[in-house]
């Protein structure tokens, strides 16, 4: 069951990334990828990497998860379980700043 989950997660990142690369200020070379306490944008990175970065990472994070918690079962299915939740939300959120932050610069 985890498994299905972590694939359906997969698929919701890999989808919520197409969507955001078509959509998110498809003119624009760099997007914003940190933000500051007071809301200031501290950083931009390439279009293609600041979309791709939480997929990458939440990857990264499930073979991570994967590999140390090989001997207990148990805990590794709930790791991935939330991961596989957060994963996508965490993404949400990232791309729904970059949308309001290139929205709020025009």
């Amino acid at each position: 069951m985890v498994y299905v989950l972590l694939a359906v997660s997969i698929a919701a990142m890999a989808g919520i990334a197409i969507w955001a690369y078509r959509n998110i200020a498809p003119d624009a070379d760099r997007l914003p990828m940190q933000w500051s306490a007071s809301g200031e944008i501290n950083w931009r990175a390439p279009r293609l990497i600041a979309i791709a970065v939480t997929p990458l990472l939440m990857l990264s994070l499930m073979v991570v998860i994967f590999v140390f918690s090989r001997h207990d079962h148990a805990e590794r299915d709930m790791a991935l379980m939330w991961i596989s939740f957060i994963g996508p939300a965490l993404q949400a959120v990232h791309i729904a700043l970059m949308a309001r932050a290139i929205e709020n610069e025009e």
